[in-house]
Protein backbone atom coordinates (compact mmCIF):
# COMPACT_ATOMS: atom_id res chain seq x y z
CA UNK A 1 0.00 0.00 0.00
CA UNK A 2 2.99 2.42 0.53
CA UNK A 3 4.11 1.77 -2.53
CA UNK A 4 1.60 1.90 -4.10
CA UNK A 5 0.93 5.54 -2.76
CA UNK A 6 4.17 6.82 -3.18
CA UNK A 7 4.17 5.57 -7.07
CA UNK A 8 0.74 7.91 -7.30
CA UNK A 9 2.19 10.50 -5.47
CA UNK A 10 5.64 10.95 -7.78
CA UNK A 11 3.15 10.71 -10.74
CA UNK A 12 1.25 13.29 -9.90
CA UNK A 13 3.99 15.21 -9.45
CA UNK A 14 5.86 14.72 -12.18
CA UNK A 15 2.15 15.89 -14.03
CA UNK A 16 2.13 19.46 -12.11
CA UNK A 17 5.70 19.77 -12.88
CA UNK A 18 5.34 18.70 -16.58
CA UNK A 19 2.43 21.10 -16.47
CA UNK A 20 3.74 24.05 -14.98
CA UNK A 21 7.52 23.77 -17.04
CA UNK A 22 6.77 21.99 -20.12
CA UNK A 23 3.83 21.45 -21.65
CA UNK A 24 0.00 22.95 -20.87
CA UNK A 25 -3.72 22.52 -22.36
CA UNK A 26 -5.79 25.38 -23.45
CA UNK A 27 -9.28 25.59 -24.59
CA UNK A 28 -9.71 28.67 -27.54
CA UNK A 29 -12.92 30.23 -25.94
CA UNK A 30 -13.41 32.60 -28.76
CA UNK A 31 -13.35 33.10 -32.53
CA UNK A 32 -10.70 35.85 -32.63
CA UNK A 33 -7.98 33.32 -33.91
CA UNK A 34 -10.31 32.02 -36.88
CA UNK A 35 -10.39 30.08 -39.06
CA UNK A 36 -6.74 29.47 -37.89
CA UNK A 37 -7.89 28.29 -34.18
CA UNK A 38 -11.54 28.48 -33.52
CA UNK A 39 -13.31 29.49 -30.56
CA UNK A 40 -17.09 27.93 -29.85
CA UNK A 41 -18.52 27.17 -33.07
CA UNK A 42 -20.52 24.66 -35.79
CA UNK A 43 -19.50 22.63 -38.68
CA UNK A 44 -22.04 23.19 -41.77
CA UNK A 45 -22.03 21.27 -45.56
CA UNK A 46 -23.45 23.86 -48.10
CA UNK A 47 -25.93 22.01 -50.12
CA UNK A 48 -25.19 23.73 -53.23
CA UNK A 49 -21.27 23.92 -53.51
CA UNK A 50 -20.80 20.90 -51.54
CA UNK A 51 -18.16 23.58 -49.42
CA UNK A 52 -17.12 22.51 -45.59
CA UNK A 53 -17.60 25.67 -43.34
CA UNK A 54 -17.34 26.92 -39.56
CA UNK A 55 -19.69 29.77 -38.22
CA UNK A 56 -19.45 31.30 -34.73
CA UNK A 57 -22.28 31.83 -32.40
CA UNK A 58 -25.09 34.33 -32.79
CA UNK A 59 -23.15 36.48 -29.89
CA UNK A 60 -20.07 37.18 -31.97
CA UNK A 61 -16.70 35.76 -32.09
CA UNK A 62 -15.98 37.67 -28.20
CA UNK A 63 -18.75 34.93 -26.80
CA UNK A 64 -17.06 32.56 -24.17
CA UNK A 65 -20.74 30.34 -23.75
CA UNK A 66 -22.83 28.31 -25.33
CA UNK A 67 -23.04 28.23 -29.40
CA UNK A 68 -26.29 29.68 -30.18
CA UNK A 69 -27.06 29.64 -34.31
CA UNK A 70 -27.07 33.04 -35.67
CA UNK A 71 -29.88 33.61 -37.86
CA UNK A 72 -28.31 33.25 -41.07
CA UNK A 73 -25.02 32.15 -41.97
CA UNK A 74 -23.42 32.51 -45.47
CA UNK A 75 -21.20 29.84 -47.22
CA UNK A 76 -17.87 31.55 -48.38
CA UNK A 77 -17.63 29.96 -51.43
CA UNK A 78 -20.89 30.12 -53.27
CA UNK A 79 -22.45 32.90 -50.80
CA UNK A 80 -25.55 30.40 -50.08
CA UNK A 81 -27.69 31.93 -47.29
CA UNK A 82 -29.03 29.46 -44.70
CA UNK A 83 -30.94 29.85 -41.63
CA UNK A 84 -29.90 27.06 -39.33
CA UNK A 85 -31.98 26.15 -36.44
CA UNK A 86 -30.87 24.91 -33.22
CA UNK A 87 -32.18 21.07 -33.99
CA UNK A 88 -30.04 20.80 -37.34
CA UNK A 89 -26.98 22.75 -35.90
CA UNK A 90 -24.58 21.00 -33.27
CA UNK A 91 -22.26 23.70 -31.58
CA UNK A 92 -18.63 22.63 -30.61
CA UNK A 93 -16.55 23.91 -27.81
CA UNK A 94 -13.39 25.50 -29.42
CA UNK A 95 -10.58 24.22 -30.35
CA UNK A 96 -7.84 22.47 -27.54
CA UNK A 97 -4.30 23.26 -28.41
CA UNK A 98 -0.67 22.21 -26.39
CA UNK A 99 1.44 25.36 -25.73
CA UNK A 100 5.02 24.58 -25.24
CA UNK A 101 6.37 26.93 -22.19
CA UNK A 102 10.04 25.24 -21.53
CA UNK A 103 11.56 26.84 -25.05
CA UNK A 104 10.30 30.42 -23.57
CA UNK A 105 12.01 30.29 -20.36
CA UNK A 106 15.43 29.44 -22.06
CA UNK A 107 14.88 32.15 -24.13
CA UNK A 108 17.81 33.28 -26.68
CA UNK A 109 17.51 31.54 -29.90
CA UNK A 110 14.57 29.64 -28.56
CA UNK A 111 12.69 33.16 -27.29
CA UNK A 112 9.75 34.70 -29.03
CA UNK A 113 9.77 34.92 -32.53
CA UNK A 114 7.22 37.27 -34.68
CA UNK A 115 5.11 35.11 -36.57
CA UNK A 116 4.23 32.60 -33.56
CA UNK A 117 1.08 31.95 -32.26
CA UNK A 118 1.32 32.53 -28.41
CA UNK A 119 -0.81 32.06 -25.23
CA UNK A 120 0.02 35.12 -22.37
CA UNK A 121 -2.08 36.31 -19.21
CA UNK A 122 -4.66 39.01 -19.90
CA UNK A 123 -2.66 42.57 -19.27
CA UNK A 124 -6.28 43.89 -17.74
CA UNK A 125 -7.09 40.58 -15.84
CA UNK A 126 -4.77 37.48 -14.50
CA UNK A 127 -6.68 35.18 -14.07
CA UNK A 128 -7.90 35.12 -18.41
CA UNK A 129 -5.51 33.89 -20.74
CA UNK A 130 -5.55 35.05 -24.82
CA UNK A 131 -4.26 33.58 -27.66
CA UNK A 132 -3.07 35.78 -30.30
CA UNK A 133 -0.45 35.92 -32.95
CA UNK A 134 3.12 37.69 -31.81
CA UNK A 135 3.76 40.26 -34.34
CA UNK A 136 5.83 42.89 -33.07
CA UNK A 137 9.24 42.71 -31.14
CA UNK A 138 10.93 44.62 -28.13
CA UNK A 139 12.22 48.27 -29.47
CA UNK A 140 10.41 48.04 -33.04
CA UNK A 141 7.83 50.13 -34.76
CA UNK A 142 4.60 48.33 -35.93
CA UNK A 143 2.04 49.92 -38.52
CA UNK A 144 -0.57 48.32 -40.05
CA UNK A 145 -1.47 49.84 -43.56
CA UNK A 146 -3.65 48.73 -46.45
CA UNK A 147 -4.31 45.11 -44.34
CA UNK A 148 -0.45 44.50 -44.01
CA UNK A 149 1.85 44.96 -41.11
CA UNK A 150 5.31 47.17 -41.64
CA UNK A 151 7.70 46.84 -39.02
CA UNK A 152 10.34 49.75 -38.83
CA UNK A 153 8.97 51.26 -42.03
CA UNK A 154 9.46 47.74 -43.76
CA UNK A 155 6.62 45.63 -44.61
CA UNK A 156 6.67 42.04 -42.61
CA UNK A 157 6.62 39.43 -44.90
CA UNK A 158 5.06 35.99 -43.56
CA UNK A 159 7.53 32.59 -43.79
CA UNK A 160 6.14 29.87 -46.27
CA UNK A 161 4.82 27.61 -43.66
CA UNK A 162 3.29 30.55 -41.50
CA UNK A 163 1.51 32.16 -45.22
CA UNK A 164 0.17 28.72 -45.84
CA UNK A 165 -2.03 28.91 -42.82
CA UNK A 166 -3.29 31.87 -43.71
CA UNK A 167 -4.81 31.75 -47.04
CA UNK A 168 -8.73 31.84 -47.12
CA UNK A 169 -10.33 30.64 -50.08
CA UNK A 170 -12.32 32.71 -52.18
CA UNK A 171 -13.71 30.71 -54.70
CA UNK A 172 -12.71 26.68 -55.52
CA UNK A 173 -13.93 26.37 -59.04
CA UNK A 174 -13.79 22.08 -57.83
CA UNK A 175 -16.89 23.56 -55.72
CA UNK A 176 -19.27 25.30 -58.33
CA UNK A 177 -22.44 25.48 -56.80
CA UNK A 178 -25.15 22.85 -58.43
CA UNK A 179 -27.56 25.42 -57.27
CA UNK A 180 -26.48 28.83 -58.73
CA UNK A 181 -29.97 30.15 -58.24
CA UNK A 182 -29.77 28.69 -55.07
CA UNK A 183 -26.10 30.67 -53.93
CA UNK A 184 -27.22 34.27 -55.29
CA UNK A 185 -24.34 35.18 -56.95
CA UNK A 186 -23.79 36.25 -60.67
CA UNK A 187 -21.68 33.79 -62.77
CA UNK A 188 -17.72 33.32 -61.33
CA UNK A 189 -16.06 33.36 -64.75
CA UNK A 190 -16.88 35.00 -68.07
CA UNK A 191 -15.20 33.04 -71.09
CA UNK A 192 -14.52 35.17 -74.46
CA UNK A 193 -15.56 33.83 -77.00
CA UNK A 194 -17.44 31.20 -75.19
CA UNK A 195 -17.15 28.53 -77.48
CA UNK A 196 -13.57 27.50 -76.69
CA UNK A 197 -14.53 26.81 -73.57
CA UNK A 198 -16.32 24.33 -71.53
CA UNK A 199 -18.64 25.71 -69.81
CA UNK A 200 -17.79 27.56 -66.72
CA UNK A 201 -20.28 25.41 -64.36
CA UNK A 202 -17.98 22.35 -64.66
CA UNK A 203 -15.53 21.43 -62.07
CA UNK A 204 -12.71 20.57 -64.73
CA UNK A 205 -12.31 23.19 -67.48
CA UNK A 206 -11.44 22.47 -70.97
CA UNK A 207 -10.26 24.81 -73.32
CA UNK A 208 -9.59 24.18 -77.59
CA UNK A 209 -7.53 27.91 -78.06
CA UNK A 210 -6.68 28.54 -81.79
CA UNK A 211 -4.56 31.44 -83.67
CA UNK A 212 -7.08 33.91 -82.10
CA UNK A 213 -6.17 33.94 -77.53
CA UNK A 214 -8.89 32.76 -75.58
CA UNK A 215 -9.53 34.26 -72.10
CA UNK A 216 -11.47 33.36 -69.07
CA UNK A 217 -11.56 35.89 -67.09
CA UNK A 218 -13.20 35.87 -62.95
CA UNK A 219 -16.44 38.33 -62.77
CA UNK A 220 -15.36 42.30 -62.21
CA UNK A 221 -19.34 42.46 -60.42
CA UNK A 222 -18.50 39.45 -58.64
CA UNK A 223 -15.24 40.48 -57.65
CA UNK A 224 -16.24 43.19 -55.45
CA UNK A 225 -18.50 41.12 -53.42
CA UNK A 226 -16.12 38.08 -53.27
CA UNK A 227 -12.74 40.08 -52.36
CA UNK A 228 -13.77 41.37 -49.60
CA UNK A 229 -12.47 40.37 -46.11
CA UNK A 230 -15.71 38.61 -45.69
CA UNK A 231 -15.04 35.45 -42.73
CA UNK A 232 -18.22 33.12 -42.40
CA UNK A 233 -17.24 32.30 -38.84
CA UNK A 234 -18.17 36.26 -38.11
CA UNK A 235 -20.66 35.81 -40.94
CA UNK A 236 -20.11 39.18 -42.04
CA UNK A 237 -17.19 41.35 -43.92
CA UNK A 238 -15.50 44.27 -42.54
CA UNK A 239 -16.10 45.64 -45.98
CA UNK A 240 -12.63 46.37 -46.63
CA UNK A 241 -10.95 45.09 -50.04
CA UNK A 242 -8.53 42.74 -50.00
CA UNK A 243 -5.53 43.11 -52.47
CA UNK A 244 -3.34 40.18 -51.58
CA UNK A 245 -4.86 37.54 -53.51
CA UNK A 246 -3.72 34.13 -55.98
CA UNK A 247 -4.61 32.19 -58.38
CA UNK A 248 -3.87 28.51 -58.15
CA UNK A 249 -4.77 26.22 -60.91
CA UNK A 250 -3.58 22.11 -62.29
CA UNK A 251 -3.25 22.65 -65.94
CA UNK A 252 -2.47 19.94 -68.39
CA UNK A 253 -1.50 20.49 -71.91
CA UNK A 254 -3.09 17.97 -74.06
CA UNK A 255 -1.70 18.80 -77.44
CA UNK A 256 -0.31 22.42 -79.38
CA UNK A 257 2.91 23.85 -78.97
CA UNK A 258 1.08 27.57 -77.83
CA UNK A 259 1.12 29.21 -74.84
CA UNK A 260 -0.86 29.93 -71.41
CA UNK A 261 -1.05 33.17 -69.81
CA UNK A 262 -2.12 33.94 -66.27
CA UNK A 263 -3.63 38.11 -65.30
CA UNK A 264 -3.03 39.58 -62.32
CA UNK A 265 -4.76 43.48 -62.13
CA UNK A 266 -3.48 44.50 -59.25
CA UNK A 267 -3.98 48.87 -59.46
CA UNK A 268 -1.88 50.48 -60.86
CA UNK A 269 0.13 47.83 -62.76
CA UNK A 270 -1.38 44.68 -64.49
CA UNK A 271 1.31 41.37 -64.14
CA UNK A 272 1.09 39.07 -66.79
CA UNK A 273 2.93 35.23 -66.53
CA UNK A 274 3.35 33.79 -69.89
CA UNK A 275 3.79 29.93 -69.84
CA UNK A 276 4.91 28.63 -73.17
CA UNK A 277 7.27 25.54 -74.62
CA UNK A 278 10.31 27.74 -74.56
CA UNK A 279 9.97 29.11 -71.11
CA UNK A 280 8.32 30.97 -68.85
CA UNK A 281 7.73 34.96 -68.90
CA UNK A 282 6.67 37.54 -66.07
CA UNK A 283 6.08 40.96 -66.89
CA UNK A 284 4.21 44.40 -65.35
CA UNK A 285 2.68 46.68 -67.59
CA UNK A 286 1.28 49.54 -66.39
CA UNK A 287 -2.45 50.53 -66.78
CA UNK A 288 -1.99 54.24 -67.49
CA UNK A 289 0.51 53.39 -70.29
CA UNK A 290 3.51 53.06 -70.55
CA UNK A 291 6.08 50.34 -71.77
CA UNK A 292 5.88 46.80 -70.29
CA UNK A 293 8.97 45.55 -67.80
CA UNK A 294 10.20 41.90 -67.82
CA UNK A 295 10.30 40.81 -64.20
CA UNK A 296 11.61 37.91 -64.28
CA UNK A 297 12.34 34.85 -66.99
CA UNK A 298 13.08 31.29 -66.70
CA UNK A 299 14.35 28.75 -69.86
CA UNK A 300 12.50 25.44 -68.18
CA UNK A 301 9.76 23.84 -70.14
CA UNK A 302 6.33 25.00 -68.64
CA UNK A 303 4.34 22.70 -69.63
CA UNK A 304 5.24 18.88 -70.30
CA UNK A 305 2.48 17.28 -73.22
CA UNK A 306 0.25 14.86 -71.18
CA UNK A 307 1.48 16.25 -67.54
CA UNK A 308 -0.30 18.27 -64.49
CA UNK A 309 1.80 20.97 -63.57
CA UNK A 310 0.44 22.84 -60.22
CA UNK A 311 0.79 26.75 -60.85
CA UNK A 312 0.38 29.45 -58.18
CA UNK A 313 0.28 33.60 -59.37
CA UNK A 314 -0.81 36.53 -56.92
CA UNK A 315 0.56 39.40 -55.01
CA UNK A 316 1.68 39.23 -51.44
CA UNK A 317 3.06 41.74 -49.01
CA UNK A 318 3.84 43.94 -51.81
CA UNK A 319 5.61 41.71 -54.21
CA UNK A 320 4.32 39.81 -57.49
CA UNK A 321 5.10 35.49 -57.15
CA UNK A 322 4.80 32.85 -59.66
CA UNK A 323 5.37 29.03 -58.82
CA UNK A 324 5.61 26.57 -60.86
CA UNK A 325 5.28 22.93 -60.68
CA UNK A 326 6.88 24.04 -56.79
CA UNK A 327 9.62 26.01 -58.37
CA UNK A 328 9.59 30.03 -57.25
CA UNK A 329 10.27 32.16 -60.44
CA UNK A 330 9.91 35.27 -58.96
CA UNK A 331 13.01 36.44 -57.26
CA UNK A 332 13.31 38.16 -53.86
CA UNK A 333 14.15 42.03 -55.11
CA UNK A 334 11.43 41.73 -57.21
CA UNK A 335 8.60 43.84 -54.70
CA UNK A 336 8.89 47.01 -52.14
CA UNK A 337 10.00 46.87 -49.21
CA UNK A 338 9.79 50.49 -47.79
CA UNK A 339 6.29 51.71 -47.06
CA UNK A 340 5.44 54.12 -50.32
CA UNK A 341 2.66 56.15 -51.06
CA UNK A 342 3.06 55.39 -54.49
CA UNK A 343 3.66 51.97 -54.34
CA UNK A 344 1.47 50.60 -51.55
CA UNK A 345 -2.36 49.69 -52.63
CA UNK A 346 -4.82 51.74 -51.41
CA UNK A 347 -8.14 49.29 -51.30
CA UNK A 348 -10.86 52.47 -52.33
CA UNK A 349 -9.27 52.31 -55.48
CA UNK A 350 -12.14 52.54 -57.96
CA UNK A 351 -10.60 49.98 -60.35
CA UNK A 352 -11.16 46.15 -59.00
CA UNK A 353 -8.60 43.50 -58.34
CA UNK A 354 -8.49 40.97 -61.96
CA UNK A 355 -7.96 37.63 -62.45
CA UNK A 356 -8.08 35.63 -65.43
CA UNK A 357 -5.97 33.79 -67.77
CA UNK A 358 -6.04 33.30 -71.55
CA UNK A 359 -4.32 30.65 -74.19
CA UNK A 360 -3.24 30.20 -77.78
CA UNK A 361 -2.76 27.38 -80.25
CA UNK A 362 -2.95 24.66 -77.53
CA UNK A 363 -6.06 22.25 -75.77
CA UNK A 364 -5.76 22.27 -71.91
CA UNK A 365 -7.56 21.08 -69.03
CA UNK A 366 -7.84 23.12 -66.11
CA UNK A 367 -8.15 21.49 -62.41
CA UNK A 368 -8.39 22.89 -59.05
CA UNK A 369 -8.93 26.33 -60.24
CA UNK A 370 -8.95 28.31 -56.78
CA UNK A 371 -8.78 32.27 -55.88
CA UNK A 372 -7.49 32.50 -52.28
CA UNK A 373 -6.68 36.10 -50.00
CA UNK A 374 -4.18 37.20 -47.22
CA UNK A 375 -4.99 37.86 -44.12
CA UNK A 376 -6.14 41.74 -43.63
CA UNK A 377 -5.47 43.82 -40.75
CA UNK A 378 -8.29 45.90 -40.18
CA UNK A 379 -8.47 49.12 -38.62
CA UNK A 380 -11.26 50.42 -37.01
CA UNK A 381 -13.32 53.07 -34.97
CA UNK A 382 -11.76 51.38 -32.04
CA UNK A 383 -8.49 51.28 -33.00
CA UNK A 384 -6.03 53.55 -31.02
CA UNK A 385 -2.36 52.35 -31.73
CA UNK A 386 -0.42 51.02 -34.76
CA UNK A 387 -2.87 53.04 -37.35
CA UNK A 388 -1.65 54.54 -40.72
CA UNK A 389 0.89 57.03 -40.25
CA UNK A 390 0.70 56.87 -36.41
CA UNK A 391 3.79 53.71 -36.02
CA UNK A 392 3.22 52.18 -32.16
CA UNK A 393 7.16 52.05 -30.39
CA UNK A 394 8.06 49.01 -28.54
CA UNK A 395 9.88 49.67 -25.28
CA UNK A 396 12.28 47.10 -23.81
CA UNK A 397 10.37 43.70 -22.95
CA UNK A 398 7.31 44.78 -24.93
CA UNK A 399 5.04 42.70 -27.69
CA UNK A 400 2.58 43.48 -29.95
CA UNK A 401 -0.04 40.69 -30.92
CA UNK A 402 -3.02 40.71 -33.28
CA UNK A 403 -5.63 38.07 -33.93
CA UNK A 404 -6.17 36.01 -37.21
CA UNK A 405 -9.50 37.09 -37.06
CA UNK A 406 -8.92 40.81 -37.33
CA UNK A 407 -12.12 42.01 -37.97
CA UNK A 408 -13.36 40.43 -34.57
CA UNK A 409 -10.41 40.45 -32.61
CA UNK A 410 -9.82 42.32 -29.40
CA UNK A 411 -5.71 42.71 -29.00
CA UNK A 412 -3.20 45.23 -29.26
CA UNK A 413 -4.40 47.72 -31.28
CA UNK A 414 -7.70 48.42 -28.78
CA UNK A 415 -6.21 47.86 -25.44
CA UNK A 416 -6.69 50.68 -23.53
CA UNK A 417 -6.40 48.92 -20.08
CA UNK A 418 -3.86 47.57 -17.39
CA UNK A 419 -4.16 45.83 -14.27
CA UNK A 420 -3.14 46.15 -11.15
CA UNK A 421 -0.98 43.34 -10.81
CA UNK A 422 1.36 44.98 -13.31
CA UNK A 423 3.71 47.35 -13.14
CA UNK A 424 2.62 51.21 -13.24
CA UNK A 425 4.70 51.79 -16.56
CA UNK A 426 3.44 48.78 -17.97
CA UNK A 427 1.61 50.73 -21.36
CA UNK A 428 -1.92 49.54 -22.84
CA UNK A 429 -1.46 47.61 -25.94
CA UNK A 430 1.95 45.49 -25.04
CA UNK A 431 1.96 42.03 -23.47
CA UNK A 432 5.32 41.84 -21.25
CA UNK A 433 7.83 39.51 -21.65
CA UNK A 434 6.82 37.78 -17.94
CA UNK A 435 3.11 37.64 -19.09
CA UNK A 436 3.84 35.47 -22.20
CA UNK A 437 2.71 31.37 -20.72
CA UNK A 438 4.22 29.93 -24.08
CA UNK A 439 4.02 29.05 -27.51
CA UNK A 440 0.77 27.12 -29.21
CA UNK A 441 2.47 24.44 -31.18
CA UNK A 442 -0.84 21.49 -31.37
CA UNK A 443 -4.30 20.91 -32.03
CA UNK A 444 -5.64 17.77 -29.85
CA UNK A 445 -9.17 16.38 -29.66
CA UNK A 446 -11.04 18.60 -31.68
CA UNK A 447 -14.53 19.02 -31.87
CA UNK A 448 -14.79 16.64 -28.46
CA UNK A 449 -17.47 18.04 -26.59
CA UNK A 450 -20.70 20.02 -27.09
CA UNK A 451 -20.74 23.88 -27.05
CA UNK A 452 -22.56 23.90 -23.59
CA UNK A 453 -20.34 20.17 -22.53
CA UNK A 454 -23.29 18.60 -21.83
CA UNK A 455 -21.92 15.16 -23.46
CA UNK A 456 -18.80 13.90 -25.15
CA UNK A 457 -18.63 13.72 -29.25
CA UNK A 458 -15.92 11.39 -31.25
CA UNK A 459 -13.08 13.23 -31.49
CA UNK A 460 -12.62 15.30 -35.05
CA UNK A 461 -9.47 13.56 -35.40
CA UNK A 462 -9.01 15.09 -38.73
CA UNK A 463 -9.00 18.41 -37.85
CA UNK A 464 -5.70 17.74 -35.30
CA UNK A 465 -2.47 19.54 -36.82
CA UNK A 466 0.40 21.62 -36.18
CA UNK A 467 -0.24 25.79 -35.47
CA UNK A 468 1.20 27.38 -37.56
Amino acid sequence: MLETVQTVLLALALAFIFRAFFVEPFIIPTGSMAESLLGVHATRLCPACGWEFDAGTEAGGRSVGGFVPPPEIVCPNCRLRLFPTPADTFGKSGDRVLVHKWAYALSGVLGPRRWDVIVFRDPASPELHYIKRLVGLPGETVEILDGDLFIDGRIARKPPAVQAGLWTVVFDQSHMPVRVAASGSAARWLPDPPAAWSSPADRVLRVAAGDEPTALRFNAEAARDYLLDFSSYNGRSSGALVGDVRLVAEITRLSGGGAVELELVHPPDCFVARLAPEGIELTRQPLAGGPAEELAHAAAQALPAGRPVAVEFGYLDQRVFLRVAGRDIVPETAGCDARSADQVWDARDARPIGLGLSAERVRLTIRGLRIDRDVYYTITSQTVRAYPGRPFQLGPQEYFVLGDNSADSFDSREWTEVGPHLPRDTRPGTVRADQIVGRAAFVYLPGLLAADHGQYRVPDVGRMRFVR
